[in-house]
C-alpha cells in the first residue's frame, strides 16, 4: 500500500490522469462504453459521469472521465473478479428476494437472506479472483486460509483504487 502523496506527487499524478483523460474523446469513451455490451441505461449514466468536471484553481478536471477510466482499468485488470461479484450479486440478489417473498416468515427471515446474498456475493468473487490468479499464472490457495488471503488481496485491490483517486483527486480540490 501507498503512503500518502505530497501535494507535487499528487499534482504529477493528477495531471497523468488528466493528460490520459484529455487523450480519450467523450466520443471514443461512449463508442467504447456501448462496445462493452452494458446495457443502454448504464452506458449512458457511466457516460453522464465522463462529463463531471470541477474546477481547481485555474484548471479544469474532468474528474468524472478520470475516476471512469480508472475502473475501466481496474475491470480489466480483474475481469474474472468484477464478473464473478456481478453473478453472485445477482444469485444473491434473487436468493434474499426469495426468502424474503415467504408468507408470513419473510419479513423475520429478511436479514437472514440479506446475510446470504451479501455471502454469495463474495463467494463469486472470491471464485473470480481465483480465476484472475490462474490467468496470471500465479499459486492459488485453498481452504480456510486461502480463502482469507483472497478477500484480503479484494480488499486491498478495491481499496487501493478508491484511495488512489480520492488522494490525487482531493488534494487538488480544496473546498472551504
Amino acid at each position: 500500500m501507498s503512503s500518502a502523496l505530497s501535494l507535487p506527487q499528487a499534482n504529477l499524478k493528477m495531471a497523468l490522469w488528466q493528460v490520459n483523460a484529455d487523450s480519450m474523446s467523450s466520443s471514443d469513451l461512449y463508442v467504447w462504453l456501448n462496445d462493452t455490451d452494458l446495457p443502454h441505461e448504464v452506458t449512458i449514466r457511466l457516460h453522464e459521469l465522463a462529463t463531471y468536471t470541477t474546477k481547481a484553481g485555474n484548471k479544469v478536471l474532468a474528474v468524472g472521465k478520470i475516476i471512469l477510466i480508472q475502473i475501466i482499468e481496474f475491470v480489466k485488470a480483474h475481469p474474472n473478479l468484477v464478473v464473478g461479484a456481478g453473478i453472485g450479486a445477482a444469485i444473491g440478489a434473487a436468493v434474499a428476494m426469495l426468502i424474503n417473498s415467504i408468507p408470513f416468515l419473510g419479513p423475520f427471515l429478511a436479514p437472514l437472506g440479506a446475510a446470504l446474498g451479501l455471502t454469495i456475493t463474495a463467494f463469486g468473487a472470491i471464485a473470480g479472483h481465483k480465476l484472475d490468479q490462474r490467468d496470471q499464472g500465479k499459486d492459488v490457495s485453498d481452504g480456510i486460509v486461502g480463502i482469507a488471503q483472497d478477500i484480503i488481496e479484494i480488499v486491498k485491490a478495491f481499496f487501493q483504487l478508491m484511495i488512489d483517486v480520492f488522494n490525487t483527486i482531493f488534494c487538488n480540490v480544496i473546498t472551504a
